[in-house]
């Protein structure tokens, strides 16, 4: 009697293990490319020194390097852009100021130096401002030389070659939208990634928000998973190329939750994790922050304290160990610097010398 009752638990208990692996094995992004931590030639531990600006600085999120000059985009200041030149130390300027009117903004999302343009995207405006980077380093009055106003709410936005490329808010659109250089929509190609489970299209959205960087030189997309680990690398016309996922291997983590009349919000649950952000492109490598912590709904900056570099292809390079947090970055190729902000305890700008 024992042993049959002993038999049958052994069965039940193998049962168990193969639906515990089956199920862990069913989420898998297809046609998708793992690597971890251990595929970086190396991970170099970088020790972090503050910039004593003449004057305090702000709330800066994003930040373009010209030269001498950070132009670093602020947050709850008058006027949105605010210029350092990182060799005297001093303020030189401030530019662009909030609001509605024919120049000015609301939210800046990108920023995108080509050459001597600076491409600036205002997602509250659903336009794209382009300026005259020598006009920042004369200290001119700083005027776009062009506005592109974009029919869809976008979420990020680059300058390709010929136009713009977009992921929109728009459930109808697919993964990447193209405009000519006028703003008007071309068309909308490439499925979202799939790794086994059915998601909404407002899921979808939210789950793949992804930071966009482009290759002029590659003539590539390169998009960078918020959610999800997961990086995606598609040519000029919207095609893809290739789709990594790494170092954690981790999946989107939301929900709709319903809140009753129609009205719905995304939820994110306990095991929500922030990925990648702040992508550059610099000659043949990429350089991208990592975070992989939990991100709470509520919190505004998760920690992060990884700078990955991969080449063109996305293959691992090598990787930077941070010894502070970090907001966003920027890089000096030339100095061998890393620029970047972080908010703990307050915001401030600090350095690493590569």
């Amino acid at each position: 009697m024992m042993n049959k009752m002993n038999f049958k638990l052994i069965i039940n208990i193998c049962f168990l293990i193969i639906i515990f692996v089956s199920c862990q094995k069913s989420e898998k992004y297809e046609n998708a490319i793992t690597f971890s931590f251990n595929d970086f030639n190396t991970i170099m531990k970088l020790n972090a020194n503050t910039i004593e600006f003449d004057e305090l600085i702000m709330k800066p999120l994003k930040f373009v390097l010209s030269d001498s000059l950070l132009i670093v985009q602020n947050i709850r200041t008058e006027n949105m852009i605010y210029v350092y030149n990182i060799n005297t130390k001093m303020k030189v300027g401030e530019y662009i100021s909030w609001g509605s009117g024919p120049n000015e903004l609301q939210r800046i999302k990108d920023l995108q130096l080509v050459d001597s343009t600076l491409y600036i995207t205002d997602t509250n405006l659903s336009r794209i401002n382009l300026y005259d980077i020598n006009d920042f380093h004369l200290l001119t009055s700083i005027t776009p030389k062009h506005k592109v106003q974009i029919d869809d709410r976008f979420y990020s936005a680059a300058y390709t070659n010929n136009g713009y490329v977009a992921t929109t808010m728009n459930p109808d659109d697919k993964r990447l939208v193209f405009y000519n250089s006028n703003g008007e929509k071309e068309y909308t190609i490439s499925d979202y990634p799939y790794y086994g489970t059915q998601l909404s299209d407002f899921e979808k959205m939210e789950g793949f928000l992804s930071s966009i960087v482009v290759s002029q030189k590659h003539k590539r997309i390169y998009l960078f998973g918020m959610n999800t680990d997961l990086i995606e690398i598609y040519d000029f016309n919207g095609e893809l190329i290739k789709r990594l996922h790494g170092p954690e291997q981790f999946f989107p983590q939301i929900k709709t939750a319903s809140l009753g009349d129609g009205y719905f919000k995304m939820a994110y649950n306990d095991d929500s994790r922030f990925a990648f952000s702040s992508p550059i492109v610099i000659d043949d490598e990429i350089y991208v922050s990592y975070s992989g912590n939990s991100q709470k709904e509520n919190e505004e900056i998760s920690q992060i304290k990884h700078i990955l570099v991969f080449d063109k292809d996305c293959n691992p390079v090598r990787g930077y160990e941070l010894s502070k947090s970090i907001v966003s970055f920027t890089i000096d190729p030339i100095k061998k610097r890393i620029y970047a902000t972080s908010n703990i305890p307050d915001f401030h700008i600090i350095v690493f010398k590569l």
